[in-house]
């Protein structure tokens, strides 16, 4: 009997979880996400080429600030 009291409290705990775990995946499963059609413009590219003029200006902004300036940060992660 006292074997059956100290696993009561386990099994109503496990009988919670269980409870809880199916009622999340059914309420889950019946959510409809709609997916906005105008979505695949939200993720192109917005310019294929940089603007070397911002960047050149960012760059001086930039260049004091930093322990490594942004050229010399590309050139030290090129690829041969």
């Amino acid at each position: 009997m006292e074997l059956i009291k100290k696993s009561l409290i386990a099994l109503v705990l496990l009988l919670v979880v269980v409870l809880a775990w199916i009622g999340g995946s059914i309420y889950y499963q019946s959510i409809n996400i709609d997916v906005n059609p105008n979505a695949q413009s939200y993720t192109g590219a917005l310019r294929p080429t940089f603007d070397l003029e911002e960047l050149s200006k960012v760059t001086d902004r930039t260049e004091k600030s930093f322990p490594v300036s942004p050229s010399e940060f590309l050139v030290l992660t090129e690829s041969n």
